[in-house]
């Protein structure tokens, strides 16, 4: 694997993270090594928080709030205005393939930036992880910049819309090269 490649996929578990609910084994997971400085220190400065200040944010933000929930984590509700509809069916089924069940629903945006910070084991000579590779990528970029601009919008603590900010970094370097089908392979690893 390319020290970019590494990069772009420590830095895709490292979103993973930053969108994940800050309970304690969250807190206790470490940076991924291969992450650049911008990641780590992101992570740092999240855990820095008071966890219960975190945590509320997080419910606030992606769990539960009333009237109306402010940024649902879930591509099916951006792409399809409801939880759990057809997309979220195919990428279930996508991750079965590699042996993956998630607790979470399988489009909430941690869940999708995990998966290709692991699909690259696979990429390679694997034409069929390929594909998935580039499905996971469009997906992800049809849906996840919609979710940054509600995060920017609501966050009231600013660690989320720092997050978002580099969110929207990752998932564009993760899409490079997603175009054609000669470099998707060689995208991960």
């Amino acid at each position: 694997m390319s020290p970019r490649a590494a990069a772009i996929a420590a830095d895709l578990r490292c979103l993973s993270l930053l969108f994940s609910y800050p309970d304690a084994a969250w807190a206790s997971l470490p940076a991924p090594a291969e992450s650049g400085a911008q990641a780590a220190a992101l992570l740092a400065r999240m855990r820095a928080v008071d966890a219960v200040v975190l945590q509320g944010e997080y419910v606030r933000l992606f769990i539960d709030a009333m009237p109306t929930l402010p940024c649902p984590p879930y591509g099916s509700v951006h792409l399809e205005g409801s939880v759990m509809g057809r997309t979220t069916v195919e990428l279930a089924a996508r991750y079965r393939r590699y042996g993956l069940v998630c607790e979470e629903a399988a489009d909430h945006i941690a869940v999708e930036c995990e998966f290709l910070a692991l699909l690259h084991r696979f990429v390679g000579d694997d034409a069929s992880a390929a594909a998935d590779c580039r499905f996971f990528v469009h997906h992800l970029q049809s849906w996840a910049d919609g979710f940054f601009d509600l995060v920017d919008r609501h966050d009231r603590l600013g660690i989320y819309r720092q997050s978002a900010a580099f969110g929207r970094s990752v998932v564009a370097a993760a899409g490079s090269g997603t175009d054609d089908p000669g470099t998707a392979g060689t995208l991960l690893h």
